[in-house]
């Protein structure tokens, strides 16, 4: 009977580990809270749905491989982030409030419908805090 248990733990744990090791790639996990990489091109950007939680501050890492330059926008967050072509830059985005919180390059947004959503779960009062940015620039490029 002893040996029985002892071979059903050890069932447990290598069902657990394979279970943890399926967890999914990195590019199915870059749209959740905490960090994410968010690819500007022209005109697109991708992924366009991410995911945030209210009070909890997303890393939003930034590149533009496009041949111009675009813009990361937030309106409610007075986040408005430009890009030249082959720059990086990381937004920190910490959503107070629960819901749809649309994105959108302010140069191309309403002619070629460049734009995203990132939905916002949980609830809280109204605003958001200030934005923060790092730059790197990898390259250089005149957008418009």
């Amino acid at each position: 009977m002893r040996g029985l248990f002892a071979l059903l733990g050890v069932l447990a744990l290598v069902a657990a580990f394979g279970a943890a090791a399926c967890g999914g790639s990195d590019e199915e996990k870059s749209n959740t809270t905490g960090a994410v990489s968010l690819e500007q091109d022209d005109f697109y950007f991708q992924p366009t749905n991410l995911t945030g939680e209210v009070g909890k501050p997303l890393q939003v890492s930034l590149k533009n491989e496009g041949k111009t330059s675009h813009t990361f926008t937030i309106d409610s967050l007075n986040i408005d982030q430009v890009l030249k072509p082959d720059e990086t830059m990381t937004v920190t985005v910490t959503p107070k409030a629960g819901g749809d919180l649309p994105f959108y390059c302010r140069f191309h947004k309403a002619s070629n419908g460049m734009q995203g959503t990132i939905t916002v779960s949980g609830s809280s009062g109204a605003g958001a805090t200030s934005p923060s940015a790092t730059k790197s620039t990898s390259g250089g490029g005149s957008g418009y």
